[in-house]
């Protein structure tokens, strides 16, 4: 992390990552201030998309590691525990934008130019950096305590509010500039119009990675946003506002508490059906004397079936589960448990999505909702074994790398039903590369890092890239018409991320 943070300031410091004026037509000195603020910017920017994702699991990381019950029972008051996570997920962002800023210092004294002037440099850093991370790691705190949004669904959820956050500010004016995108903004245009009164900065400036820097620029001397005290007064109350949010989080933080959910105690009150014979969980009454040497009752006898697991009804979930090791039979084991693992609200949208693409089969609007729906389940393939603390019982079990093959079977399985309408009477057979490579990339990337967090990162960028905003370079699911390059390189990639995570060890 720290590394790629570092190669960052390179980008900026070379002009990779630039920041321009009217249409790529004005760019400033490339000073402290200007190379500061852009290197915010980035920043500032990353830790909005991507900076949520890594700080988010702080409480569930308790209940892994097995000290849930300790900091239940301690004596700090739950406002001040999570205060505690908001201060060191805060940092430990600011620390991965901080080797930014120290490698952007670097990079000026080993091109010659001296070391640049910590006040220009840093600034920039503390009215737009601190505030970002502040916000982001308390909405990852907020999001882990409220139910229902401290997995998957709080992950997709906080993707598109983030990107809302980003790009809001270049429509318009916002009663919130998370990234201070309006105020440097403004200080910007004032200086091109003091120095080139026939320009119209009116738009919003481009800011961005481009391939080759523009050329032809014309030149503003530029020191930095003007700092005032209405200026420090907002980005410190973002700063506070993260810091009320995550004590406001604490009314519905349980504190690890392992008494059932308001959900199962109002349905294990609810009347059920009667038991009868075949459910009592009580051993039949026999007329005569038990059988020398085991006891009576199907508990006692050695070759007796134990009883079935306990699980939730789910609607897709019911299918029967071979308890024989063979192809099939392993397909199906994986199917179940994975499809149980579902709500019954996922399961009635897959099946609400599967009717959509059989009546409207062309719909790429349908395609591209269909592509993230099964989501959850990608993103759980690689990592469940380490959640459920079941990874030395795969490895040691006689199938470990045909139980992974399974798993991506059924994670190439579930969209290829989901997608039978646009592949079969849509045309959209673009969408097959798809199904083989992002099973893969979430068996792969979870196995890798241990936790769903890394899959649902990069699936997000692909698909938010690829499919939404339908960039046929990046797409994977028949929704841009992808070139055949573009296919064969998903190919190659779904092939080499399924050998590897098949054969390759699991994360420690």
């Amino acid at each position: 992390m720290v590394a790629a943070c570092v190669y960052l300031g390179h980008l900026v410091l070379a002009g990779r990552i630039e920041l321009t004026l009217v249409d790529r037509s004005y760019r400033g000195a490339a000073n402290a201030a200007w190379m500061g603020t852009v290197l915010s910017l980035t920043a500032a920017f990353l830790l909005t998309l991507f900076g949520f994702y890594l700080v988010r699991g702080a409480l569930s990381r308790e209940r892994q590691g097995r000290t849930a019950p300790l900091v239940a029972a301690s004596p700090v008051r739950s406002v001040t525990y999570l205060l505690g996570k908001w201060t060191s997920g805060t940092l430990f962002l600011l620390v991965l934008a901080g080797s930014m800023a120290v490698s952007l210092a670097v990079l000026f004294v080993l091109r010659g130019e001296g070391l640049p002037a910590p006040a220009p440099l840093l600034t920039p850093f503390f009215l737009f950096v601190v505030p970002t991370a502040a916000v982001v790691t308390a909405v990852a705190l907020a999001f882990e305590c409220l139910p229902g949004l401290g997995g998957t669904v709080g992950g997709i959820l906080y993707f598109f509010g983030a990107v809302a956050a980003t790009v809001a500010p270049v429509l318009g004016a916002t009663p919130v500039d998370l990234l201070g995108m309006g105020v440097i903004h403004d200080s910007m245009s004032q200086a091109v119009l003091a120095q080139y009164p026939e320009a119209d900065p009116g738009a919003m400036f481009s800011f961005g990675y481009y391939r080759a820097p523009a050329e032809q620029l014309k030149t503003v001397q530029w020191d930095g946003v003007a700092v005032t005290a209405d200026l420090l007064a907002r980005r410190a109350g973002l700063v506070l506002a993260g810091g009320a949010l995550t004590a406001g989080a604490a009314l519905p933080f349980g504190r690890f508490d392992p008494s059932p959910s308001w959900r199962a105690t109002l349905r294990s009150a609810l009347p059920g059906p009667p038991k009868t014979e075949a459910t009592s969980t009580e051993p039949p009454a026999t007329a005569g004397p038990p059988t020398a040497g085991h006891p009576s009752g199907p508990e006692g006898r050695p070759d007796a079936p134990t009883p079935a697991e306990s699980a939730p009804w789910s609607l897709l979930g019911s299918l029967a589960a071979p308890v024989a090791l063979r192809p099939f039979g392993l397909f199906a084991v994986e199917c179940r448990r994975a499809l149980r693992r579902r709500s019954g609200t996922w399961q009635v949208g897959a099946l609400v999505l599967v009717g959509a693409g059989l009546w409207v089969p062309g719909s790429t609007g349908l395609l591209v909702v269909a592509w993230l729906w099964p989501l959850p389940l990608w993103s759980d393939l690689g990592a469940r074994e380490t959640a459920t603390r079941t990874a030395p019982l795969v490895a040691s079990s006689p199938y470990p790398r045909a139980q992974r093959v399974a798993a991506w079977a059924v994670g190439a399985a579930v969209p290829l039903a989901l997608l039978a309408g646009p592949l079969l009477l849509g045309g959209h057979w673009r969408a097959l590369v798809g199904v083989l490579f992002v099973p893969a990339l979430g068996l792969a990337a979870g196995r890798l890092s241990g936790t769903p967090r890394l899959f649902e990162i990069v699936y997000l960028v692909l698909w938010y890239v690829g499919l939404a905003s339908r960039q046929a370079a990046l797409d994977f699911g028949g929704v841009a018409h992808a070139p055949p390059g573009t296919l064969v390189g998903y190919g190659l990639a779904a092939a080499v991320l399924l050998v590897g995570a098949v054969t390759g060890p699991h994360a420690a």
